[in-house]
């Protein structure tokens, strides 16, 4: 009687999760540098960069409740970030004042900041997803997905991830380094 109740509550939890499929798959992430510049990367050059995995990464929606637990591969967030020269080459208080937005093809679109993904482990594990459970990702999902493995829910997952756009926060100016010597020595 139990799993009689169970299946139709898995089948629904599966229509909700794919009930807003983006119609457009994508096949490549383009970085959008602070300065305005691009960066393209296909997810075959991503293939080609450090893999990580995620193990048993538990997959709960905030209206569909649990989805099931994956293993993800991919690139960590912070390695492909190296490929933006911009928002490398800031200065120290400007970085700790960036942010991303990351959106799929069909314009669902999330924030993380630049501090969380370098100085906080949660953000140091965020990954661009290639495969699930060792399988490329479902075609609706598109070749690359963005995944924070410590979020209690997967709001910040995006299918078929295409921008990446590094921005600073309006009104921040990179300050100008103090003197290295004490005040008392000056």
């Amino acid at each position: 009687m139990q799993t009689a109740a169970l299946i139709p509550a898995m089948l629904l939890a599966t229509l909700c999760a794919h009930a807003g499929d983006p119609e457009r798959p994508s096949d490549a992430v383009t970085i959008i540098d602070v300065d305005g510049g691009t960066i393209r990367i296909t997810a075959e050059e991503l293939r080609a960069m450090p893999q990580h995995t995620e193990k048993e990464v538990i997959f709960v929606g905030e209206r569909v409740g649990f989805i099931g637990i994956f293993d993800f591969t991919g690139v960590r967030l912070t390695d492909l970030l190296e490929k933006a020269p911009a928002a490398q080459g800031a200065g120290a208080y400007k970085k700790r004042n960036l942010y991303l937005i990351l959106r799929g093809t069909d314009g669902y679109q999330t924030v993380v900041s630049w501090k969380e993904l370098a100085n906080t482990p949660a953000g140091q594990r965020a990954l661009l997803a290639l495969e699930q459970d060792g399988e490329a990702l479902p075609r609706t999902e598109g070749a690359v997905r963005s995944l924070f493995p410590g979020d209690k829910y997967c709001g910040r997952s995006i299918k078929c991830l295409e921008t990446i756009e590094i921005h600073v926060v309006a009104g921040v100016v990179e300050k100008p380094q103090e003197d290295a010597k004490p005040a008392a020595d000056r």
